[in-house]
């Protein structure tokens, strides 16, 4: 079982990944402000990472949406979240974060474009969106896939990298709200923006109030 051994103070020159900076800027006043933020330090393009919504579908089946599960020392807890991963070099611009995103797919989760991995199809490609703006410069951008997969076909088998224990879930769309909540109760922690979309999924079904609401 994954836990937090200790926790300590980490100087700008010692940190690999992240780093902290101040940035000095001007209110509408023209008063001069002080903001403290991290950065990454692994940026190769216009976005650090993409995130994938991933949709799996079998013929005699409701849909599912796929999620995984991994330990996130900063908060202390195994969380649930879309899959994700950091774009490398190389992977720039709208294509490449399609490359990127099915590569992160097929590593964590096992499913791919191939006979065990079923059939993929990219549905979208979001422009690049800020990631926690209030504390960090990091941003991402998303990727909606559809998964087809014959009733017949077996799980696949995920290869994640060194170092990576993740699980895999899926949970009906239509029952995705209801089954963060389950996670909750279980002890984990829920990604803020798959809460985000499990929202978006109850307006859309009008389950929230929002029946007649032009959201």
């Amino acid at each position: 079982m994954s836990k937090v051994l200790r926790s300590e103070p980490l100087s700008d020159a010692d940190a690999k990944w992240v780093g902290l900076r101040a940035i000095y800027w001007q209110d509408p006043t023209g008063k001069e402000r002080k903001w403290e933020c991290a950065d990454r330090r692994t940026r190769k393009g216009d976005a650090d990472a993409v995130a994938i919504c991933a949709i799996v579908q079998r013929p005699s089946s409701e849909p599912h949406m796929l999620l995984v599960s991994q330990f996130r020392p900063p908060v202390n807890s195994s969380v649930i979240e879309m899959p994700a991963g950091l774009i490398d070099a190389g992977e720039e611009g709208e294509e490449g974060t399609r490359r990127a995103a099915l590569r992160e797919l097929k590593e964590e989760t096992g499913y791919g474009t191939d006979k065990e991995g079923g059939k993929i199809d990219v549905k979208l490609v979001s422009t690049v969106m800020a990631n926690d703006p209030g504390m960090t410069s990091s941003n991402m951008k998303l990727c909606v896939i559809r998964i087809d997969l014959a009733d017949d076909a077996p799980e696949p088998v995920a290869e994640p990298d060194e170092g990576e224990f993740i699980e895999r879930h899926l949970v009906p769309v239509h029952g995705l709200m209801n089954a963060l909540l389950d996670f909750q109760k279980k002890g984990f922690a829920v990604d803020a923006r798959l809460a985000h979309a499990a929202i978006g999924i109850e307006l859309g079904l009008g389950r929230l109030g929002a029946e007649n609401s032009k959201i």
